[in-house]
This record gives structure tokens, C-alpha cells and sequence, in this order.
């Protein structure tokens, strides 16, 4: 068997991360180690841990002054034993099969990056039955262009890498935003081989704190500078379609008229793109065409959709 290291970065999550860890121990593949690296947290999650790690010698808890979760990867990747990582964030949850799955993707398909569907929850993730789905072997480039069409989870989460394509410090800590994107592109970028199945062997928790509610513009403008320096010719219509979407959350997330103008003089540079790409995302599409109206009208959609989906 082979060995799985699978990381787990936590940061004041004492209400989640046992229920989290319960579900990384009740792998069918039990040949894993679980690195819980705890970003100085001050509430209970360290004695959560702590008290996992008594009972089951898998789970191994490293401290470190709180640093952010960048950083709190590299170090679960700098201590991982095994010949293949995994990352799992500490308010989610792993179908028993999920190592199990991918390990078997991986070797199949002689690939160094398995990629797998996940199923949102609310209180609890229940396991859906896996069927026998065939998985997709992609090149590195083809991965890429999903990654960036949003056809792939941005998360380091619901995959498993070949440990050593993901080098030591595969996290840039100095991004803000958008940290995992990066990382997905430069790890996919360099590899042969690539395998997706569909199955939904993750879950994800949809709660408050999972979203995003502020991002400072300059971290989004971080993001879109890195974008733009990964760009191939190969894959521009990919590159502007992830770039249009960017400069649409910018426009959404502008607290001023000046910054929303600026947000949508950017929206420009890609929209065209998104219009004829017919790889585009519908949403994508549509948010593109109404800015033509200018900023209002894509914002305005975006809060009819959000009351909507509060109802």
C-alpha cells in the first residue's frame, strides 16, 4: 500500500474539525497520515486535535504561530511522509472512498494529479453511493484550460498530488487571493498527465465563515497581475475568460463609484473574448453582455440573484 499524506491547515475551527478528521480516519485506504497544522489558533482546535491524535496515531498536530492557511500548507507539504498529498480543509469532510479513488485514478492513468467532483453541505456530509464512472485523462495544458474555464475547483481540495510535483512551498504566502488558483496552475501546468472522475468524493461546507465577504481591490489586482504573468498563447481565450471573471468580482466588490468605474474599464480588456469563446460559462456570458450597460446592470443582477437565493 502507499502511503498518504494528507493536510490539513486549521485556524479557530474547534466547532468543525473533528467531524473533519472523524471522516480523513474512516478512509478505506488506511495506510495515510493526517498533518494538522494549527495557524495559532485561540480557541479549543488544538485541544480538538490533540485529543484525535490520543486515539488514533495517524493524526499528527504541528503548531506554529498564526501565519495564515499559505503558509500553514507549505509547512503540512514540508512535514508530509508520504509519496502523495492530499489537502482537506478542517471545516470539510472526505468520502470514505476519496484516497482510495484517486490513488486508484492515479495509478491507472500513470498520472501525477487526480482531480475529483465534491458535493456542498450545510450540517453534515452525507456519502453518496459511487457509481463506476470513467475518469478523463487530460494533458497538463488541458487541465489548465478547465482550471481557468472554472470547470475545476479552484481549492487544492478534492485532488491528490504525486508529492513530488508539488515541490516544498507550492503556496505563495505573500497572495491574499486566489493563492490556490496559482498553485493549481503551476502544478498542472508542469504535468504530463492529469486524471478527473466525476465522482463527488469531497464536501464542501457552506457556511458564513467559508465565504469570502471583503477583498481588499489591490489583492484582487495581485491576482490578476499573477494571471496575466502565467499567460500562454496557447490557452489566451482561457487566460481572458478567468480575467474577465476576476474584473467581475471586482466590479462587485467596489465600494466606491471610482473603483467600480475602474473595475469595468478592465471587465473591457476581456469581455469580447468571453462573448465569441463558446467555452465560456453561461453566467460568465450573460454578467459580460450586460456590462455593456455599464456597471450597474451586472451589479444589479447579482443582487437580484443573492436575494434569490436567500429566499
Amino acid at each position: 500500500m502507499s502511503l498518504v499524506s494528507i493536510i490539513v491547515p486549521a485556524y479557530n475551527v474547534a466547532e468543525y474539525i473533528e467531524s473533519c478528521l472523524n471522516s480523513l480516519l474512516a478512509q478505506t485506504h488506511e495506510e495515510i497520515e493526517i498533518v494538522v497544522v494549527d495557524d495559532g489558533s485561540t480557541d479549543q482546535t488544538a485541544a480538538v486535535c490533540a485529543a484525535v491524535a490520543r486515539r488514533d496515531a495517524r493524526v499528527r498536530v504541528i503548531a506554529q504561530p498564526n501565519a495564515g492557511v499559505s503558509a500553514a500548507r507549505n509547512r503540512g507539504v514540508q512535514e508530509a511522509r508520504g509519496k502523495y498529498v492530499c489537502f482537506v480543509d478542517s471545516d470539510d469532510a472526505a468520502h470514505p472512498d476519496m484516497v482510495a479513488r484517486l490513488l486508484a485514478a492515479l495509478s491507472t492513468a500513470d498520472a501525477e494529479i487526480a482531480c475529483a467532483g465534491y458535493a456542498p453541505f450545510s450540517a453534515s456530509f452525507e456519502p453518496t453511493e459511487l457509481g463506476s464512472s470513467a475518469a478523463q485523462t487530460l494533458s497538463g495544458e488541458e487541465t489548465c484550460a478547465e482550471l481557468l474555464y472554472q470547470r475545476i475547483p479552484n481549492g487544492p481540495w478534492a485532488k491528490m498530488f504525486v508529492r513530488s510535483a508539488v515541490g516544498e512551498e507550492p503556496f505563495d504566502n505573500d497572495v491574499c487571493v486566489g493563492e490556490d488558483l496559482l498553485m493549481n496552475l503551476d502544478v498542472m501546468s508542469q504535468a504530463a498527465h492529469v486524471v478527473v472522475v466525476d465522482d463527488a468524493l469531497y464536501g464542501y461546507r457552506q457556511h458564513d465563515a467559508s465565504t469570502m465577504h471583503s477583498v481588499r481591490r489591490e489583492d484582487r489586482m495581485r491576482l490578476v497581475t499573477e494571471i496575466e504573468a502565467r499567460r500562454e498563447e496557447e490557452l489566451s481565450a482561457a487566460f481572458d475568460n478567468r480575467l474577465c471573471a476576476e474584473a467581475l468580482y471586482m466590479v462587485f466588490e467596489a465600494s466606491t463609484a471610482a473603483e467600480r468605474r475602474s473595475a469595468l474599464a478592465l471587465m473591457k480588456r476581456y469581455r469580447r473574448v468571453v462573448l465569441s469563446d463558446a467555452q465560456s460559462l453561461p453566467q460568465l456570458r450573460i454578467y459580460a453582455a450586460a456590462s455593456y450597460a455599464g456597471a450597474w446592470l451586472p451589479v444589479a443582477i447579482h443582487e437580484w440573484k443573492a436575494r434569490g437565493a436567500h429566499r
